[in-house]
């Protein structure tokens, strides 16, 4: 009697939380904001922090990633007034990143 190998799990899983990307922006350039926005698009989370710019850029670049999780039908969650998750829709499906915040 012949018996097919059972294919074995992916013990490498890597939880989304596990990929955070944690930034306080001191800048509104275009290329460090292009950056950050390809590494968003690639899968990692990102936590930004806007502490350090004026209104006008912290509205720029949440304006412009706001376009970019709308595009890969993320969201967007309020950590507190200037810090903010910014995430694809994959990313919410484990359920690390809702674990992750509930524990700051």
């Amino acid at each position: 009697m012949f018996f097919k190998k059972k294919k074995k799990q992916n013990t490498n899983y890597i939880k989304s939380s596990d990929k955070i990307i944690i930034k306080q922006l001191e800048t509104d350039e275009d290329s460090v904001i292009l950056d950050l926005a390809d590494k968003l698009i690639d899968g990692a989370p990102l936590i930004l922090n806007f502490d350090l710019l004026n209104v006008d850029a912290a509205n720029k670049v949440i304006a412009f990633f706001s376009g970019v999780v709308y595009t890969l039908k993320g969201n967007i969650e309020t950590i507190n007034e200037t810090v903010f998750l910014f995430a694809n829709e994959e990313a919410f499906l484990d359920g690390s990143l809702k674990r992750f915040l509930e524990n700051l």
